[in-house]
């Protein structure tokens, strides 16, 4: 009986310690969105593992009401961004958007990526808020 019980407890102790070890990849992670330009527009973004892609969500605050703000992943940081986006995200509505890409947050993290949203599709040129696709320590 005591060596049926040791063995239970051992095999939890085993699941436990690799269940832990599971990367903030795999549960998902929060990326900050400051302002940009002046904006006041500041929130974040959340990507959550989705089948073989990314559920990317932001939460935005202090953007025009009623304005679809367009929103992409482009490679680079906010610091050095290149213009052109490597996944198109649905624009930023009432603070909000929802979409998923077609990679996986591993993809997301293995080249300097970052989440960028422009002030309006008239103004596509003007960001408004960015945040830098990293782990966080």
């Amino acid at each position: 009986m005591n060596k049926l019980l040791i063995g239970l407890a051992l095999a939890a102790g085993v699941g436990f310690v690799a269940q832990s070890s599971a990367s903030a990849a795999d549960m998902g992670m929060k990326i900050e969105l400051s302002a940009q330009n002046g904006s006041g527009e500041t929130g974040y973004a959340t990507l959550t593992p989705h089948g073989k892609g990314t559920l990317v969500q932001i939460h935005l605050q202090g953007g025009p009401a009623g304005v679809a703000q367009p929103a992409h992943i482009h490679p680079g940081t906010c610091d050095k961004l290149d213009p052109k986006p490597k996944f198109g995200l649905s624009p930023v509505k009432g603070g909000k958007s929802s979409t998923v890409v077609p990679a996986s947050i591993d993809t997301l993290l293995a080249s300097p990526m970052a989440i960028n949203v422009h002030e309006s599709a008239k103004d596509i040129k003007k960001y408004v808020a960015c945040g830098d696709i990293k782990k966080s320590m």
